[in-house]
């Protein structure tokens, strides 16, 4: 304690606290997710929604950075009635520093949007994933021969 806060203290009267820089306050993290799914009647006639359908993986090497916090990328899903299907993913990252009191509060917000929804055929599918992933190749389409 400096010799200004002792003297201070034990003044006659003295009863506040100090103000505390904001910088010295702790710094507590939180985590917001925002989706914004898509629905699309494509070329068969059938509803493709993002929301009901089951994301199964994204594709790496479509991966794009837009900007600082800004990216996309080509994700694949499959329906509830096997029926695959893939959509473009932006993926907004926003970051902000509030002082609350006693201490301040970090929010990372990150946007999801979908959008561009494309039938995909089975055979597309199991190329992309047999290339990256063995063991979700072997989930959804069975063990394969070794060469």
């Amino acid at each position: 304690m400096s010799i200004f806060k002792n003297f201070l203290k034990y003044k006659k009267g003295f009863s506040g606290e100090f103000d505390v820089h904001p910088l010295e306050k702790p710094l507590m993290h939180d985590k917001v997710y925002e989706y914004h799914h898509k629905k699309a009647v494509l070329e068969n006639e059938m509803l493709y929604d993002t929301e009901t359908a089951k994301r199964i993986f994204a594709d790496e090497s479509s991966l794009e950075y837009i900007s600082f916090g800004v990216s996309t990328q080509r994700v694949y899903f499959l329906t509830p009635n096997r029926h695959w299907f893939s959509a473009e993913e932006r993926i907004e990252t926003e970051s902000g520093i509030t002082d609350v009191g006693e201490c301040r509060i970090q929010v990372t917000k990150t946007i999801f949007v979908y959008s561009n929804l494309r039938i995909e055929k089975t055979h597309r599918v199991k190329d992309l994933i047999g290339k990256n992933d063995y063991e979700l190749y072997k989930k959804y389409f069975g063990e394969v021969e070794e060469a």
